[in-house]
């Protein structure tokens, strides 16, 4: 056998699982790499190409926190809210919290997005990878502008904790000048004032709703890079049930954030969406697959 058909060949892992979800209809909770090492999301937008990804592993001592070892479906509606342009970014400046892989930021960096800022954890097992698939994405229209061209880099990787100071994250859509005689030292008194920075249009969050106890310090986050005019966009797996998405909707609220209800959707087949609601719930059993979208405003 080639090398060419052994990386073609499926592996027999890979095909139990698809058979499993096909034959009893069980949305999957998330998908993992093919054979070759790649995840491949095919745009709902046809004028782009599949986009592969690598996936991350985390360190074990961060592997339940970071929980970015899969493609989570609320990542794949995410991107395809982008793609089908149900999520506006073009021109706009884009940061995405929580990224792991990276798929919806990858996604508005392809569809236009002025900047895009991707975070996650500063782990290096995270952040290198989070960076290759940017560049692997790269197409020749945009790969001239991003390493040369006078718009500079559209797309950046940087580590954040949430909660913690975001000046880092705002000195990337914040030009500012450098001192003739500091070899490129930051000069802080040509800095903006913190009232007139600049501030993210548009923030992309799937699956971080997680754990209750980081609901507060992914609010403060979202409010200090968040325009005055600006929209956070969540799309949330129901993996823990409705619970923490109602602990965090409640917290939003409180801050005087406007919350809006963009709709439900559930998982059907392995990258198919149908429309659903709370009604929809049978008494007793686990709501997989479904992916709730809103959005968060001032």
């Amino acid at each position: 056998m080639s090398k060419e058909e052994e990386d073609n060949e499926e592996d027999p892992t890979d095909i139990f699982d698809t058979s499993l979800s096909s034959l009893f209809s069980i949305p999957p909770i998330g998908f993992t790499p093919d054979h070759n090492g790649y995840f491949t999301y095919s745009p709902s937008a046809q004028h782009h190409a599949p986009i592969k990804l690598s996936i991350p592993s985390p360190p074990s001592s961060l592997y339940t926190t970071l929980q970015a070892q899969l493609i989570w479906p609320s990542s794949i509606y995410l991107a395809d809210l982008i793609s089908q342009g149900k999520v506006a970014v073009g021109g706009k400046n884009v940061i995405e919290l929580g990224s792991a892989a990276g798929l919806p930021g990858v996604v508005a960096y392809l569809n236009g997005a002025g900047k895009v800022v991707s975070t996650d954890y500063g782990v290096r097992e995270v952040l290198e990878v989070l960076e290759d698939n940017f560049r692997r994405a790269k197409s020749p229209s945009t790969s001239a502008l991003d390493d040369a061209g006078e718009e500079g880099e559209r797309w950046v990787v940087k580590g954040h904790c949430w909660g913690e100071d975001v000046s880092e994250l705002l000195d990337q859509i914040n030009p500012t000048s450098t001192s003739p005689s500091s070899d490129s030292t930051p000069n802080t008194q040509d800095r903006p004032s913190t009232k007139t920075l600049t501030k993210f249009d548009t923030i992309l969050a799937a699956d971080v709703l997680w754990t209750t106890s980081s609901h507060s310090i992914l609010l403060d986050s979202i409010t200090s890079l968040m325009s005055q005019d600006g929209i956070t966009h969540i799309t949330a797996g129901l993996h823990t049930g409705r619970g923490p998405l109602e602990r965090f909707l409640l917290s939003a609220k409180e801050r005087g954030l406007r919350v809006d209800h963009r709709g439900e959707v559930r998982l059907t087949g392995d990258k198919d969406w149908e429309k659903y609601d709370e009604s929809m719930a049978r008494e007793g059993e686990e709501e997989r697959g479904v992916v709730v979208w809103f959005t968060l405003g001032f």
